[in-house]
């Protein structure tokens, strides 16, 4: 998975009504694997997502925004709809051949099927295409791929492994994955408060534009230096009262990056 370094954020995409669904559409299309290839993202602009769009359409993912952003250029209204909409598309269509090549970045083999409800075995047969994957299993990779992304905006992989195996008191004292158990369903009430709980160690929400340390210009935006002080997690995922954070990793689930951290928001 790509890390994202954004310290440039052009034109039309710098409005604040766009560049927060903007990040968050780059989330879902590094967790689905569609920038395949790409070591690093510092840029957000219109051909970033247009490459996006692309990607989805081959995949047979929301091809009519696709086909939108891909024609000449939409104004900042239309822009926000077609983004929304091309976002709902990815966070509903498993991949699990492009999903799990990022997921084994986080987790071994072993404990990616375990969390996954399979065997090693089978997860090797499946990306060799061997075997087709089981609809289930899709969509239980997805929605790892979906928690994972939104981890990554608050740890690092360490910090992301341990999350499935600490207990919560949010979850009555026991670990996302006990919560999850066995042959679990993405669907059910149970996974959905696992992923709500992710969705808040991520911190949604609660940060401004353009954040700390970015200056904005009529047509550019850059941040310099890219490390700045905030006040939340370290990349480990612990808290600290000043702590140092680079704009690296993966999006929190509003989709800003790091460098868009919010305020700590107490004992996690």
């Amino acid at each position: 998975m790509a890390a994202v370094q954004i310290s440039t954020v052009a034109p039309p995409l710098d409005r604040p009504s766009l560049v927060d669904p903007a990040v968050r559409l780059l989330r879902r299309a590094l967790a689905l694997g569609l920038l395949k290839g790409q070591e690093s993202v510092d840029r957000l602009d219109l051909e970033l997502l247009r490459r996006i769009a692309r990607e989805a359409s081959s995949e047979g993912i929301g091809q009519d925004a696709a086909v939108a952003l891909l024609q000449g250029n939409p104004d900042a209204h239309d822009l926000a709809g077609l983004i929304e909409r091309l976002d709902d598309s990815l966070s509903q269509s498993p991949l699990p051949g492009r999903e799990v090549p990022g997921l084994l970045q986080v987790f071994a083999r072993d404990e990616l099927s375990a969390l996954a409800g399979t065997s090693a075995v089978s997860i090797g047969r499946y990306l060799s295409g061997s075997r087709a994957w089981p609809d289930d299993l899709a969509a239980r990779i997805h929605w790892l791929a979906m928690v994972v992304s939104d981890l990554e905006g608050a740890y690092n992989r360490f910090g992301v492994r341990r999350w499935f195996d600490r207990e919560r008191a949010q979850l009555d004292g026991r670990s996302p994955r006990e919560v999850l158990g066995p042959g679990w369903d993405p669907t059910s009430p149970t996974a959905e408060r696992v992923r709500r709980l992710a969705a808040t160690m991520a911190g949604v929400g609660g940060a401004t534009y353009p954040p700390a340390g970015m200056t904005q210009t009529r047509g550019q935006s850059t941040t310099s230096p890219r490390r700045q002080m905030v006040r939340g997690r370290s990349s480990c995922g612990t808290r600290g009262s000043r702590i140092q954070q680079t704009c690296q990793g993966s999006l929190g689930p509003s989709g800003r990056s790091n460098c868009l951290a919010r305020p700590g928001r107490g004992p996690v």
